[in-house]
């Protein structure tokens, strides 16, 4: 598979699945992740607690 097509399909994903995720996943997905800045997730998930002030 090509990466520019994985590349896409999570960039279409991952709102869907953060929005599903209660305050204390989310964290917990953030905290736990070993993925570094620039990663789209990593980006993903920063922004999604900032948007919901939820502190780290």
């Amino acid at each position: 598979m090509n990466p520019v097509d994985d590349a896409e399909r999570l960039a279409l994903c991952l709102p869907e699945r953060i929005a599903g995720l209660s305050d204390e996943e989310l964290r917990q997905e953030y905290l736990s992740s070993s993925a570094e800045a620039g990663d789209p997730l990593q980006d993903a998930l920063a922004a999604e607690l900032e948007v919901r002030g939820i502190d780290i």
